[in-house]
């Protein structure tokens, strides 16, 4: 069968034919429509009148003012309540001033409530080596035996008056040379008697104690009898 036939009874062929005919012929009035509403609206719109007019002054550099605050919350007007000065005298103000001036006390006026201590001597502590030896091969010895410490003793006389007795126990820390360097209370029982046996300690001398055949610091107690 012929295609152009079959195409026939249906009018396609002839469709076909004039299909680009019609496209463009549809296209070009579409064109023209748009550029006649286009120029329509150019020609009919009115023109705008700009009327309005600009004064520009040109300011010179002295003529211009202060620069605006940056601090929006200050009030203009807000007064300051400047605080009262706490020393001096008040003297008026000159003439365009805004504050008062102050005189300033000269030396020794008002000054009487004010102590100057002049500065402490600096009190200087022995540092003390604190390696003593509690038990050792030979403990040290008071030259001349313990009854030497003992006859040294001076008895209170409100120890006395009293009738304190007891027994006074003193740490005593001895050097390598047998000499007291300090001495501490154990136990003891007043009235003078504390005082009186460090101080029979303390001008005593003795015999260094040894360790491994040298001579080291030692810590020992001492006991004093107070008996009436």
């Amino acid at each position: 069968m012929n295609p152009e036939e079959k195409n026939n009874p249906y009018g396609a062929f002839e469709l076909k034919k004039v299909y680009s005919k019609n496209y463009l012929i549809g296209v070009a009035a579409a064109l023209i429509l748009h550029l006649i509403i286009f120029l329509s609206f150019m020609i009919l719109a009115p023109e705008k009148q700009n009327d309005e007019t600009f004064n520009v002054k040109i300011l010179k550099y002295a003529e211009l003012g202060p620069p605006p605050s940056i601090i929006h919350n200050q009030r203009e007007n807000e007064k300051v309540n400047p605080q009262k000065p706490t020393f001096g005298k008040p003297v008026a103000a000159k003439k365009g001033e805004q504050t008062s001036e102050f005189e300033v006390p000269k030396e020794g006026a008002g000054s009487g409530d004010v102590k100057v201590e002049p500065p402490k001597p600096e009190v200087r502590k022995e540092v003390i080596d604190e390696t003593y030896y509690v038990a050792v091969d030979m403990m040290p010895e008071p030259n001349g035996g313990m009854e030497s410490v003992q006859r040294k003793i001076v008895y209170p006389a409100a120890a006395k008056k009293e009738k304190v007795e007891g027994k006074v126990i003193v740490k005593a820390f001895i050097d390598e040379s047998g000499t007291v360097r300090r001495t501490e209370i154990i136990k003891g029982i007043g009235s003078g008697c504390d005082e009186a046996a460090l101080a029979a300690v303390m001008s005593s001398h003795f015999k260094p104690g040894r360790m491994n055949g040298k001579v080291v610091r030692v810590q020992m107690s001492i006991a004093l009898e107070f008996k009436l």
